[in-house]
């Protein structure tokens, strides 16, 4: 956690792992410019797994860019 004792997850790093038979993008580092919220993130896995939300937490978005397809 940025700061445990308020669960601040600000300039958290989050390594997003699997296998995913060719369907995530492995090997590479993401850094946003701006404040992302972690629930963008948490949207995006979601999706991924079948579960559709419209907003979750704090989000303002989605991070679909951590699950784009391996390009071969």
């Amino acid at each position: 956690m940025g700061n445990p004792d308020v669960h601040d997850h600000t300039n958290l790093p989050i390594v997003v792992a699997r296998g995913g038979a060719g369907q995530v993008k492995g090997g590479w580092h993401i850094k946003y410019d701006e404040a992302t919220p972690l629930a963008n993130l948490h949207l995006a896995l979601l999706d991924h797994v079948g579960v559709h939300l419209d907003s979750f937490a704090d989000s303002t978005g989605r991070a679909g860019e951590v699950l784009e397809p391996m390009s071969l």
